[in-house]
């Protein structure tokens, strides 16, 4: 056995009859009254847009235009970490483990972690390293080479 429940009416339903159904003789639910899209969110709106999260006062300034430059860091011993598990990919000549990282122009070599084997590392020349991270890899017979 199906069950009918019973469909809620609308409210104009219940104002048939009534000249403005609720919304006055003056006004007549014409108008916008908060004001159209984005109207207001400087004064009567920007409480509300508070609420949400926005920011007001960022609006003037100096743009810069072109591409923004993106640098990427990644520490030393995320390096020889990534150099044991194979997702670096690597080359080994004699005793020192060669990396070319000369394809990723804005790179950072920062000095947190550990390496134990020597490592040759291939720059960029726009790349930069730390003195911490030279240190290290000079301490186990490491090289820095920048390239072009």
């Amino acid at each position: 056995m199906r069950i009918r429940y019973r469909k809620k009416r609308r409210k104009t339903r219940k104002m048939y009859g009534r000249k403005y159904r609720g919304y006055g003789q003056v006004g007549r639910h014409r108008r916008h009254p908060g004001g159209k899209g984005n109207v207001g969110v400087k004064d009567h709106h920007k409480i509300m847009l508070l609420k949400k999260g926005y920011e007001f006062g960022t609006g003037r300034g100096f743009t810069p235009h072109g591409p923004r430059i993106m640098w990427e860091e990644i520490n030393i011993g995320e390096i020889y970490e990534g150099i044991i598990s194979g997702k670096i990919p690597h080359k080994s000549e004699k005793r020192i483990i060669v990396v070319d990282l000369s394809d990723k122009r804005y790179i950072k070599i920062l000095g947190r972690g550990r390496i134990e084997k020597a490592i040759r590392l291939i720059l960029h020349k726009s790349s930069t390293i730390t003195e911490k991270a030279k240190e290290k890899i000079e301490a186990v017979n490491g090289e820095i080479v920048f390239a072009e």
